[in-house]
């Protein structure tokens, strides 16, 4: 009686345990927000944002502004699991001139990963 109610205990831990595993790899939605409030109105008309790891992309949105310019935040959502990620960013003026910028950050559920391009 003993051994059985002891084997019991032992699966229940056993399986306790595996989900809490695999809870904490399984993906989440998270949020990456690119901040562009230090470019002048209509003066950035084409986004290109890619989230990576490990060489994989995980998220991409590629965006055409037009004249009105692009928002002040993009937000970019994102469904993987929380740990270190790659944001590239390629911003295009309205001259045609483009820059691209790779920032290295940290995905996490509880709250959105921000990046403050100047």
């Amino acid at each position: 009686m003993k051994g059985r109610l002891f084997r019991i205990g032992f699966l229940l831990v056993l399986a306790g345990g595996l989900v809490l595993f695999a809870r904490a790899r399984s993906p989440r939605d998270m949020v990456v927000e690119v901040d562009l409030t230090s470019a002048l109105p209509g003066d950035i008309v084409e986004t290109d944002v890619i989230v990576y790891r490990e060489g994989r992309a995980l998220a991409r949105v590629d965006d055409r502004h037009g004249a009105r310019g692009a928002p002040a935040t993009l937000e970019i959502p994102v469904r993987a699991r929380p740990g270190g990620a790659t944001v590239e960013v390629t911003l295009v003026s309205a001259g045609g001139a483009s820059r691209r910028t790779a920032i290295a950050i940290e995905l996490t559920p509880e709250g959105p990963a921000r990046l403050h391009l100047h």
